[in-house]
């Protein structure tokens, strides 16, 4: 079965490190012994030193605790710190700590929950711009093909949000973006759409002067081109 290596002296050193395998809640681990030896007066040295002298070195020592958080574990010996995710309490975090008898008065912090929620919010906000913007430039493709210059687009089921929801300029920008990459378009917002809660748009084909895009922070990315900050995603009403 395969390990994972989570000490870096084993992974710099290889087999000239002493190494200690450990099977934690049937996740495998590999260590160096080094590493154990930093925290002598621990349980977890105590209990890696006898068995070490007991059982084949080739086998893995078995402990019967969380795997998962066996890693943030390691990772604490390691760096004498840690930030703990925030779906990990920092009260299991420490329970584990008094289990292997290593210390837990210092060093920890976890990462905010508001923080996560808030960064959560903005890829949500940014891949529902991304999906209105890529369904509106096909229609405005298919509609300026059969000759309408001025694009009507109705809220409908299909889309996530009206245009009042997203920071306009934005908007644009991640619409051109795609009518521009995949249909040789370009779209500017109508003074009906200022009124509306449609997307009403003037098309065009794409000009020789606006081809030109070598400062566009657009060019050549692909996958999520506009970054929304959190501030930015509100209804025009709230501006």
């Amino acid at each position: 079965m395969d390990y994972v290596i989570m000490d870096e002296d084993a992974l710099r050193l290889g087999s000239s490190v002493e190494k200690i395998k450990l099977n934690v809640g049937g996740k495998r681990f590999e260590v160096s012994r080094s590493l154990i030896k930093q925290y002598s007066d621990s349980m977890i040295a105590r209990l890696v030193s006898d068995n070490w002298r007991k059982t084949d070195q080739a086998e893995a020592i078995f402990i019967d605790r969380d795997g998962d958080i066996f890693g943030y574990i390691l990772n604490y010996m390691r760096y004498g710190s840690i930030e703990l995710p925030v779906n990990l309490p920092k009260s299991m975090f420490q329970r584990e700590l008094d289990f292997y008898g290593l210390p837990s008065s210092y060093g920890i912090t976890q990462e905010s929950s508001v923080e996560t929620m808030k960064e959560l919010q903005n890829c949500v906000e940014n891949a529902e711009l991304h999906h209105d913007m890529l369904l509106i430039a096909t229609s405005c493709y298919h509609q300026y093909m059969v000759g309408k210059k001025v694009v009507h687009i109705v809220s409908d089921e299909l889309l996530k949000h009206s245009p009042f929801y997203y920071h306009y300029p934005t908007a644009m920008k991640v619409l051109n973006y795609y009518l521009k990459k995949f249909h040789g378009l370009e779209a500017a917002a109508s003074q009906a759409s200022l009124f509306s809660t449609d997307f009403i748009l003037e098309v065009q084909e794409v000009t020789k002067f606006s081809k030109d895009t070598s400062d566009d922070p657009l060019l050549g990315i692909f996958t999520l081109p506009v970054s929304i900050n959190f501030d930015e995603t509100t209804h025009h009403d709230d501006d």
